[in-house]
């Protein structure tokens, strides 16, 4: 009993301290790698980035020492509630040369152990983050062709795009970029994601990693990459996604170990992959009330799906299927970001996140299944008591979402 009564109290722990955190993170900053071939037979490196990750030096050294930023390129303006920072455009216009130097000296690119030289070639201040496309070499070199920001922009919203000639050795090989500067200390809730492009070659492939490239990352051109880290994070998703982890939990203590169970997760599958596919075909709305909406919605079916197993009625394969069409509005809002509806090789990194989604979604049904069956041996009176305990605190959590998530669509 007293293993039981130490199972129960962990299960309990995991229930009510656990967060589900919204798919669609507003704090996500974006910043675009496009490495392009050149009509000369060189390689040019085109960067749009978050302007004060090229200033992370300085902001280090500042919060460190508990003083303003110090910078030529930055100014302060006083407020009510301390000083608001902007970027200086007249500094730079009027040094130009020192500012092209932090540009070109923001990332340590190599190829094959050697140092590769980046110069500066042109650059773009934006007072936000553009909305124009910059996933191709067509694409960036147009950006590029855009009036700098009218004003000093606030310098923690500001964007800079800039174009580096690279003077690699083998302009075809693999390329290794990292941040040459001390990673930036950010705000709670807000990220980084750098989307790599490559499109030296006729089949531009891209992939995205996230943090501030403090390890070095391999550009290579190779389709299996962009396949392998797609499928990488179709699985973390699904395993980081407390909602879905519970509704798959959910279905497995509402179905068992059984073969029924094999048609509960395929419609859950074929529902998901078919609103993944078709939010990226463009066939989701873009009002701004839509993605509370799912997010409300998808924490119902978490309580809908506790509730059926609770009362072992997890029968409907039809409803599996409709509650797989809201979770793959959920995925998709996630691999929107990482990805990016324009990516040049859209379909099998499409094909390779929903592969991902199924190697985590299967891990946490054995694991479940696993855990029922250990249970059993312990003690076959105990584990009902147990199973309903684990539902009834998804159901708890999951309605609490609901409420949560209902207040956020009506703000």
């Amino acid at each position: 009993m007293a293993i039981i009564r130490s199972i129960s109290a962990i299960l309990l722990l995991i229930l009510t301290s656990t967060i589900a955190e919204a798919h669609f993170a507003e704090g996500v900053k974006l910043r675009s790698i496009v490495v392009t071939r050149d009509a000369d037979g060189g390689t040019s490196a085109f960067v749009r980035t978050p302007l004060p990750l090229l200033f992370s030096d300085l902001v280090t050294r500042a919060q460190a020492a508990g003083t303003p930023l110090d910078s030529e390129f930055i100014h302060a303006q006083e407020t009510a509630t301390g000083p608001v920072y902007h970027v200086s455009l007249d500094a730079i216009r009027a040094n130009e040369a020192a500012f092209a130097r932090r540009l070109e000296s923001a990332f340590a690119w190599s190829q094959k152990g050697d140092p590769v030289t980046a110069a500066l070639v042109s650059w773009r201040i934006h007072d936000a983050e553009p909305r124009t496309a910059f996933n191709n070499g067509k694409s960036a070199r147009a950006a590029l062709q855009a009036d700098n920001a009218a004003q000093d922009p606030l310098f923690g919203e500001a964007y800079v795009d800039m174009r580096l000639k690279l003077a690699l050795p083998a302009a075809g090989g693999a390329i290794r970029i990292a941040s040459a500067l001390p990673p930036l200390p950010l705000p709670d809730g807000v990220s980084i994601d750098n989307h790599i492009v490559d499109a030296r070659g006729d089949a531009p492939v891209s992939y995205t990693r996230p943090g501030q490239l403090e390890a070095a990352e391999t550009i290579d051109g190779s389709l299996a990459h962009t396949v392998l880290e797609f499928v990488r994070q179709g699985v973390l998703h699904i395993l980081q996604g407390i909602d879905h982890v519970f509704l798959v939990v959910c279905l497995a203590l509402g179905v068992g170990a059984r073969t029924r169970l094999l048609w509960i997760v395929t419609a859950f599958t074929l529902g998901h992959s078919a609103t993944l596919i078709a939010t990226f075909l463009g066939a989701t709305p873009s009002w701004p009330w839509f993605i509370p909406a799912v997010e409300t919605s998808i924490a119902a079916t978490v309580l809908y799906a506790a509730v059926a197993a609770l009362r072992r009625q997890m029968d409907s394969i039809a409803v599996i299927a409709g509650v797989g069409l809201l979770h793959g509005l959920g995925f998709s809002f996630v691999l929107g970001e990482i990805l990016g509806r324009d990516a040049p090789n859209l379909i099998p990194a499409l094909a390779s996140f929903n592969v991902g989604i199924e190697f985590g979604q299967l891990a946490v049904i054995a694991a479940t299944l696993a855990v029922m069956a250990v249970l059993m041996r312990l003690s076959a009176g105990a584990t009902p008591v147990l199973r309903n305990a684990a539902l009834a605190g998804i159901a708890g959590m999951s309605a609490w979402w609901v409420v949560e998530r209902s207040a956020a669509l009506v703000a």
